[in-house]
């Protein structure tokens, strides 16, 4: 892709094909694409600061706010003061945390197997490895 912008362009394409998709699929499961997104990053870091999650979840931390809001009162995250640092409360996923996101599961990976339709194994994994690179260099760029 040699045209300015052509990358940035097919990303916004492809951000805009899969995020109705996904939000569909959150909202049959009684949640929010945001709010599955900040589940999905409790459990790969259990004990994540809310403006961590936020930062990690893709959202501003008064944005977070809100998203929680309803995970905790659902009982799907529970908070605990940082035993380290007085004023800081960690975020964990319950049991019931771990069964939304295991109900939500199969139709995500559906979405992704939609998604890499066309890709053989070797292909997924240049893609995801490409991906990957690309999100660090643009946040290695802001550091």
């Amino acid at each position: 892709m040699t045209e300015a912008g052509g990358f940035v362009y097919v990303i916004k394409q492809l951000e805009l094909a899969l995020r109705p998709r996904l939000e569909a699929a959150c909202a049959e499961a009684g949640m929010t694409a945001a709010q599955f997104t900040a589940l999905t990053v409790l459990r790969r870091r259990p004990g994540t600061t809310s403006s961590d999650l936020a930062r990690r979840s893709f959202v501003r931390a008064q944005t977070m706010a809100g998203t929680l809001e309803p995970l905790i009162e659902e009982g799907l995250i529970r908070r605990e003061p940082d035993p380290g640092h007085r004023r800081r409360i960690r975020l964990f996923l319950t049991d019931a945390g771990v069964r939304a996101i295991d109900r939500l599961e199969p139709r995500v990976v559906e979405l992704e197997q939609t998604l890499l339709n066309g890709l053989d194994e070797d292909e997924r994994e240049l893609f995801a490895d490409y991906l990957r690179r690309a999100r660090h260099a643009m946040r290695d760029e802001h550091r």
